[in-house]
């Protein structure tokens, strides 16, 4: 059954406090301090939202799909490992052009056409990489994938965040994540699958552009928030005012300051000083997380004795925590603060890596790599929020500037890891993973609502407490 149809509509400049279409009316400014929040609102999934959350599970089927093909392709192309892995080097290419372009796009064209744009130059060179027999045709391909694909998760972050509010919207961005996830578990299959049939591993990854197809011909009607570009002033203005009206009841002067230079600088490039802390959260994530995907299973050839087959099935098992978490995720993201949730995740995480790191068994590799999983699980989507919060309503140039940093960590961290096991051993090479786990703590304690004192009368001085 189809979810109702509904049309998004941009907050209006003349009521800042209505939270937009499919939040909730707590959604319209941020919850009471406290760790817990109290009366945990619904998450409203309309037809924009499932528009929303099978855009994020088409690309989730391509992300998990362009791994394990890329070997695959080498072997068809008859070239070595380190060529066949300058495709993931182009897929990083293509992240650094979307942040270097910012917001443009979308305040040029709208999310809407931007975001199908952006499907229709991921699907252009999926089958430039799967469906031609040339390298330099391949690696066209490949940073085509990653403009196209750093797009979709950059607009579809943005989107979901902007039509359910501040409070409800990273339980939202959480369920997307797990919906991708579980899709995206298929897609390994299908690319083995596919290969072991005799078609070749090519069907299976050209089925990408097929469902892209289809989802935009059931949801081709349907609007999300900023579709247009005229919708993306109001809702940065109304984002805006929010803010500073939760700074006036919370007395959080910071707050409300931050808001009104927001509003006057709207139109630059420039993003505050604890945006950058956030971005920093997102590179120390996904640096951790393109490390344990690339090398967790030479890790576990050497400790655990697995053989190299067994040893790269060991990516299911943090795929599986991936899903778990995300969707369990969605539903603590609606009942505890982000900074909590996000601290937990952060240790959960580090357990798992321990795990792994300490572990000469297959089981507790496997298990630790599951738990490592659901750590990163809920961190991701966590991260993106707090980067588009601490931009003060000016979403979709923080989506874009985080996919710089995206880039930048998928590109440079696992190489460096290698570097590291060339000059020791792989299992010395791990121990730059807690340091990127560490780092984040800072950046979360840094990145929150700026606390200043409020002025009270001399009798009765107090701090005032932020978000």
């Amino acid at each position: 059954m189809n979810p109702p149809d509904t049309t998004a509509q941009a907050a209006s400049p003349a009521n800042p406090a209505d939270p937009g279409l499919g939040a909730t009316p707590a959604a319209a400014a941020a919850p009471a301090a406290g760790q817990v929040r109290p009366g945990a609102p619904r998450l409203v999934r309309d037809r924009a939202t499932w528009l929303l959350y099978l855009q994020s599970a088409v690309f989730a089927y391509f992300l998990y799909a362009f791994g394990p093909s890329a070997a695959l392709l080498g072997d068809d192309l008859g070239v070595s490992r380190a060529v066949a892995g300058l495709h993931s080097t182009g897929y990083a290419v293509g992240g650094l052009v979307v942040g270097l372009l910012g917001s443009r796009p979308v305040r040029r064209f709208g999310r809407g056409p931007a975001l199908w744009g952006s499907f229709a130059i991921l699907a252009a060179g999926i089958v430039l990489y799967a469906a031609t027999p040339w390298l330099a045709l391949t690696l066209t391909g490949s940073v085509l994938c990653g403009v196209g694909g750093f797009a979709v998760v950059n607009i579809v972050a943005a989107a979901v965040v902007d039509h359910h509010g501040p409070v409800v919207g990273p339980g939202a961005l959480s369920e997307a994540h797990g919906i991708g996830a579980a899709v995206g578990m298929a897609a390994p299959l299908a690319i083995g699958g596919a290969q072991a049939s005799g078609l070749g591993w090519r069907y299976g990854m050209l089925a990408a552009p097929v469902l892209i197809a289809l989802v935009y011909l059931v949801f081709r009607s349907t609007r999300i928030p900023g579709h247009h570009r005229d919708d993306i002033a109001a809702l940065e203005a109304a984002a805006a005012e929010r803010a500073e009206a939760a700074g006036r009841r919370t007395g959080d002067t910071g707050s409300a300051a931050s808001a009104s230079v927001t509003a006057a600088a709207r139109s630059s490039d420039r993003l505050p000083a604890r945006y950058w802390w956030a971005w920093l959260l997102i590179v120390s994530l996904v640096a951790v997380e393109f490390s344990l995907s690339l090398w967790s299973a030479d890790l576990l050839e050497d400790r655990a004795g697995l053989s190299e087959g067994a040893a790269a099935t060991a990516m299911t098992a943090v795929v599986a925590g991936l899903c778990a978490g995300r969707l369990a995720g969605g539903r603590l993201a609606l009942r505890f603060r982000l900074a909590a949730l996000y601290s937990v995740a952060l240790a959960v995480n580090l357990a798992g890596f321990a795990a792994v790191w300490l572990s000469t068994t297959a089981w507790l590799s496997f298990l630790g790599l599951f738990v490592a999983g659901l750590g990163m699980s809920v961190q991701f989507p966590l991260a993106v929020v707090r980067t588009i919060e601490a931009a003060d309503g000016r979403s979709d140039l923080a989506t874009s500037r985080t996919a710089l940093g995206t880039a930048l960590a998928a590109g440079s961290a696992p190489f460096l890891l290698g570097l590291l096991a060339d000059a020791s051993d792989t299992w010395t090479a791990f121990a730059m993973i807690p340091v990127f786990l560490l780092l984040a703590v800072p950046a979360l304690l840094l990145s929150g609502r700026p606390r200043t004192a409020v002025t009270t009368p001399r009798t009765n001085p107090s701090p005032a407490r932020g978000t």
